[in-house]
């Protein structure tokens, strides 16, 4: 494993260095009715390019019933319903939704494809792909594109993992690529370029190691790196990042089908308590966020591997990075606020009402609670109180509006980005 000083920057944080994809010009709208869709575009049979991205927000309610908001013209549409739902997670297309059969697949028939320097955009067919008969509890991990690459599929109850292909899903099908075994522990399988990164036990907590996996599941040799209880993982555009108990880990492909890492330490004295736990963010940013205990965020750019800790005088509930060039990031305290900070100034810039109150006294509604982050607004949904709340984060935590979905949002997300 590779060695890097990074700089750690506490309270009073320098900027980070946020660059990426703008979008161009907005695309004609067109119909795509070939069988072969253009390679490198994101495009399928059946779906039309349109020129913005089609966001909706995704909403399930407590009895299971699934709907689509669509945020630009506030109609609706429903989806599958599903049965003893525990949990959501989305790429930013497809819907990962546990429930009393297993862990269900939805398509939400909107996409986004990052370019490199111009994103399309897509609208398909909304349906339900189908279930995977697995434990409960899955951890899911989405690649950057949904029609390319895969999403891995853990389940630490039983140490199984499953790597999923996308281009498959993307024709309505579940397709394994190569499933992992290990004893069962906190782990995960992650995608990385054709192939993909698998935690492996050891005998003793020291002993945890990542190890990248070929497209055929074989493990690389000499590629993998020391991560004890590897609590979450992201796909940025910089990389793939996983939160272990000794900093942050940034795995990248390598150009002879392999990969390399590059730890990013907590700072010396760091407590158990204020480790990461999960990590946040806007969808083809390099910047990440995790909870840093009760009282701050880490944030860090996978880029310039540069990590820094914002301090709150609240308690923090939920947080995400942004990726912005002015660098914010997104959280929710304990009394149901809504909370911008800048990783500029390290300081708050803004703050709602309690918005939230009910729902942070109720433990089964707040495990529902997510924060969804575009490029101009961050969504909450507050189950308790069957509304989402549209924030602008580059003006004070402005309310810009409240949304009442007809399917009631005790769980959701944002697809098309």
């Amino acid at each position: 494993m590779k060695s890097k000083k990074c700089t750690v920057v506490l309270g009073l944080a320098a900027s980070l260095l946020l660059t990426g994809c703008l979008s161009s010009g907005a695309p004609e709208e067109t119909q795509t009715t070939s069988n072969e869709p253009p390679a490198g575009h994101g495009a399928v049979a059946g779906a039309r390019e349109v020129p913005e991205a089609p966001l909706h927000l995704a909403t399930i309610d407590e009895h299971g019933s699934t709907g689509m908001f669509d945020l630009l013209d506030e109609t609706e549409s429903r989806l599958d319903s599903l049965d003893k739902v525990s949990a959501l997670h989305s790429d930013g297309r497809y819907l990962f939704v546990s429930t009393g059969e297993g862990l269900a697949i939805l398509d939400s028939g909107v996409w986004s494809w990052n370019h490199t320097d111009h994103f399309h955009f897509y609208r398909g067919t909304e349906r339900k792909i189908g279930t995977l008969d697995i434990a409960p509890k899955a951890v899911v991990i989405g690649g950057p594109l949904s029609t390319a690459g895969s999403t891995g599929v853990y389940v630490p109850a039983t140490g199984e993992g499953i790597l999923l292909d996308n281009a498959r899903l993307a024709d309505g099908e579940i397709s394994k690529r190569f499933t992992t075994h290990h004893d069962p522990h906190r782990g995960l399988l992650a995608p990385l370029g054709d192939g993909a990164i698998s935690s492996w036990p050891g005998k003793k907590p020291a002993d945890m190691r990542v190890q990248y996996l070929d497209a055929t599941g074989e493990p690389v040799a000499g590629a993998s790196a020391q991560c004890t209880e590897p609590a979450g993982a992201t796909s940025t555009v910089a990389g793939l990042v996983i939160a272990c108990d000794q900093g942050f880990l940034v795995a990248t492909e390598t150009p002879n089908d392999s990969a390399e890492f590059e730890l990013v330490p907590y700072p010396a004295g760091t407590k158990a308590g204020d480790r990461a736990e999960s990590l946040e963010h806007r969808k083809a940013r390099p910047a990440v966020a995790g909870l840093a205990g009760d009282h701050g965020a880490w944030v860090l750019n996978t880029r310039s591997l540069q990590l820094q800790r914002i301090l709150s005088e609240y308690k923090l509930l939920r947080v995400s990075a942004v990726g912005d060039s002015p660098g914010h990031i997104v959280a929710l305290d304990d009394r149901g606020r809504v909370l911008v900070y800048s990783t500029t100034s390290g300081q708050r810039v803004g703050i709602t009402k309690e918005l939230l109150a009910h729902t942070v006294k109720d433990p089964d509604a707040l495990r529902g609670v997510n924060l969804s982050i575009d490029a101009q607004r961050a969504y909450v949904n507050a189950p308790s109180e069957k509304k989402v709340y549209e924030i602008d984060f580059t003006d004070s935590a402005r309310i810009s509006r409240t949304l009442t979905p007809a399917t009631s949002p005790h769980w959701m997300t944002q697809v098309g980005n």
